[in-house]
C-alpha cells in the first residue's frame, strides 16, 4: 500500500470514529499513533464535532491533505471499541495495511444492535424514567408503549421522510405528545405530565450536554459550544413540539 492509500486509511478510521460519536481527543490520539504506526512523515490532524482536517507530507514532498464536513451523529459505543482495537492491533504491527483496511470495511458494515433491541431500549427507558419522576406504575405501562411507538417512528418511518434534524425533533416530540394526549383521554387514571416526561426521555440530548462541558474544561472552545448549541436546539425543539400539542389540547379539552 502507497503513502497515499495509507493516508486514506487513516483518514477513514478517523473519520469513522468522528461519524459515531468517538471523543475528540481519542480520536486524534487514535489516528496519530495509526499514523506513527504506517509511517506518514510531518502529519498532521485538526479535529471538530462536525469536521475532520489531516495533512501529510509524501517522500516525493508533495502534501497530502483531505477535509470533510461531518454532521453530528448518535454514538456507537460498538463501532468505536471496534476501531479502537483495530488502531491498537495496526500499532502492534499484527494488522497490514492492506488487511487494516479490509478489516475497517468490515466494522464500517458490521450491525452492532439489532432493531428488537434498540426498540426495547427505548420502551425500558422510557418507563423507568416515568416512574423515576413520579409516574405510577400505570403511567410506567403507558410511557412503554409510547417508548416503543417512538422507536418504530424514529427507525421506520422518519428515515423515509427524509427530514432535516431540527424537523425530526420537533415532529418526534409532537408525536409522543399527541399519542400521551389521547391516552389520558381513553383511560383517565393516567397522569399526562408523566407520560410526556418517560415518553420524549429518549429525545433528550443528555450526552452531548456532558461532552460539551468536557470540552470545554478541556479548553476545546469550538467543540464544546457546538455541543452545547447542539443540545440547546435540540432541547428547544422538543420543548416547542410538546408545547404546540399540550396547547391544542388544552383548547379542546380543557
Amino acid at each position: 500500500m502507497n503513502e497515499k492509500d495509507r493516508f486514506d486509511l487513516i483518514y477513514d478510521i478517523g473519520e469513522t470514529l468522528l461519524e459515531n460519536g468517538a471523543e475528540i481527543k481519542r480520536i486524534e490520539s487514535t489516528i496519530r499513533h495509526v499514523a506513527d504506526a504506517l509511517k506518514l512523515e510531518d502529519f498532521d490532524s485538526f479535529v471538530l464535532i462536525n469536521g475532520i482536517f489531516m495533512t501529510a507530507r509524501l517522500k516525493d514532498e508533495t502534501v497530502q491533505a483531505r477535509v470533510k464536513d461531518v454532521p453530528i451523529s448518535p454514538i456507537n459505543l460498538g463501532r468505536i471499541e471496534e476501531i479502537n482495537t483495530l488502531s491498537r492491533r495496526i500499532t502492534e504491527g499484527k494488522y497490514t495495511p492492506e488487511e487494516a483496511r479490509e478489516q475497517l470495511n468490515r466494522i464500517k458494515q458490521e450491525n452492532f444492535s439489532s432493531t428488537p433491541l434498540k426498540v426495547s431500549a427505548y420502551a425500558f427507558g422510557s418507563a423507568c424514567f416515568c416512574y423515576i419522576f413520579g409516574g405510577t406504575l400505570w403511567d410506567s405501562i403507558g410511557a412503554l408503549f409510547l417508548g416503543s411507538l417512538l422507536a418504530m417512528f424514529t427507525f421506520f418511518v422518519a428515515p423515509k421522510l427524509n427530514m432535516s434534524q431540527i424537523i425530526w425533533n420537533i415532529s418526534s416530540s409532537m408525536f409522543v405528545s399527541i399519542l400521551a394526549c389521547l391516552m389520558v383521554q381513553l383511560i383517565p387514571v393516567l397522569q399526562l405530565t408523566s407520560l410526556v416526561t418517560g415518553g420524549i426521555i429518549s429525545l433528550l440530548p443528555g450526552v452531548a450536554v456532558v461532552n460539551g462541558i468536557r470540552y470545554l474544561f478541556d479548553g476545546d472552545y469550538s467543540s464544546g459550544w457546538g455541543q452545547m448549541i447542539n443540545a440547546l436546539i435540540t432541547a428547544l425543539c422538543i420543548s416547542v413540539g410538546v408545547g404546540m400539542v399540550l396547547r391544542v389540547f388544552n383548547w379542546f379539552w380543557l
